[in-house]
């Protein structure tokens, strides 16, 4: 979930409790970033990026990029018009999601 161009607080809060995902012998632990918003991500400034460096921090073999798709958005001034994407996501955003769930099965580096 996705509040300001950001993550919910109690989503970066656990995953900041999450313990090192890869020991000395061990491979790293894979992981993925998932989001809805009423508005896209920004190349430059993409919302989700601070939680991925955060994974990886940690230790996580971070998948990606995120997969991030429009979804309904009361935030302040759409809440005056009824709020955005009414709709969404949609039947053709989870055959993405799906989508990307499978390339993430195949293996390392498929996600992109």
């Amino acid at each position: 979930m996705c509040f300001t161009a950001g993550f919910t607080p109690r989503l970066t809060a656990f995953a900041r409790t999450l313990p090192a995902a890869r020991g000395p012998r061990s491979p790293r632990a894979r992981a993925f970033v998932f989001a809805t918003s009423g508005l896209p991500e920004l190349p430059v400034t993409p919302f989700s990026r601070p939680l991925t460096r955060l994974l990886d921090s940690k230790g996580f073999d971070v998948h990606g990029p995120a997969f991030a798709c429009r979804a309904f958005d009361t935030w302040a001034p759409f809440r005056m018009v009824g709020g955005l994407n009414k709709r969404r996501p949609d039947a053709d955003d989870l055959s993405a999601a799906r989508s990307f769930a499978e390339r993430l099965r195949e293996g390392p580096g498929r996600a992109v």
